[in-house]
């Protein structure tokens, strides 16, 4: 009777633990898509958060982190290490990096020749610039993104495809881009971060900034926002002051109401495009509404840039939906 009784002890005895099944891993993917908005195929990255092939029942929030000017879609990722600061702060969200060329994120009226563009560079900001990644056929950047891109990512990963579950972000020219682009689509954005951006182009002085002293500029010649850019801003945007005003955050966050957006920006203290921060700073103080800004010593360098992208993609993740359960 003895095997009878080791058996009886051998089914009572407790099954080995299972071990914790661990989340799936963080990755960066590349995607390659015609645009017919800009007339050309286009690459775009897509940092895809540590969990996400775990549960297909869950909605994720989205992220659109905009480069600078002359420097291409993967700055986030090479330049910024931006894959890296997410995995660390445990980032649970898509984030999205698209290519903006030089365009300043506007549809421009001003037509390129796609032939000549890709013969020599014409109507380029930098004609050595790789002309395969950056001529395009028609220079509708907002249209790209925030229209034709945001319809392809949510139709490609689970996103939660409300204002709630998206915000956008950038740096320099994509600082001014994420600020346009955010408060001209109010509806489909629920927060903008924006690192040492081209706050606003309009900005008519003084050089340094002065509080109480700036204002809009009430014509062309008096907008110094940026004027080592005049030329190729004025190419882009044209001559009519009415074109200026419809894209400049300056402008635009005059009418914002007080809660519609959350604002996050910052800028180097010797940053050359501090001026434009501080004016708009100051003028959504002046409008109250709120917002998160920091200054701190830095010139317009990712040494400034990669300690406060933590800062931007936490600001986002906090004013963003968390990633959610479909149908609740």
């Amino acid at each position: 009777m003895r095997w009878i009784a080791l058996a009886l002890v051998a089914c009572a005895a407790p099954a080995p633990p299972v071990a914790p099944r661990q989340p799936s891993r963080s990755r960066v993917v590349y995607a390659h898509h015609h645009s017919d908005a800009l007339g050309v195929d286009k690459t775009y990255l897509v940092y895809v958060p540590a969990g996400y092939d775990d549960d297909p029942a869950i909605r994720w929030p989205v992220f659109y982190y905009l480069h600078g000017l002359t420097s291409p879609e993967t700055e986030w990722v090479q330049a910024g290490k931006l894959d890296e600061t997410a995995d660390r702060i445990a980032l649970a969200a898509l984030v999205v990096m698209p290519d903006g060329d030089d365009g300043f994120y506007i549809d421009s009226a001003t037509p390129i020749d796609h032939a000549a563009c890709l013969r020599d560079g014409a109507g380029l900001y930098d004609p050595g610039a790789d002309r395969e990644a950056t001529c395009v056929k028609h220079r509708a950047y907002e249209t790209y993104i925030a229209t034709e891109l945001v319809a392809r990512i949510d139709a490609t990963y689970r996103t939660n495809a409300t204002r709630e579950g998206r915000a956008i972000a950038g740096v320099s020219m994509g600082g001014y881009g994420a600020l346009s682009l955010g408060l001209r689509h109010p509806d489909e954005y629920a927060a903008i971060a924006s690192h040492s951006a081209v706050a606003t182009l309009l900005y008519d002085g003084p050089l340094p900034f002065e509080p109480g002293r700036g204002k809009v500029a009430a014509d062309l010649d008096h907008a110094t926002g940026a004027p080592r850019l005049r030329a190729w801003t004025e190419l882009l945007f044209g001559k009519d002051l009415a074109v200026w005003r419809a894209h400049d955050p300056a402008v635009l966050i005059q009418t914002l109401p007080a809660n519609a957006l959350a604002l996050y920006l910052d800028s180097g203290t010797e940053d050359f495009l501090v001026s434009t921060t501080r004016f708009v700073d100051e003028l959504l103080t002046a409008h109250h509404v709120e917002h998160t800004v920091f200054y701190g010593p830095g010139i317009h360098d990712y040494e400034f840039w990669i300690p406060r992208l933590a800062v931007s993609l936490a600001f986002l993740r906090d004013h963003t939906a968390a990633p959610l359960r479909s149908g609740r």
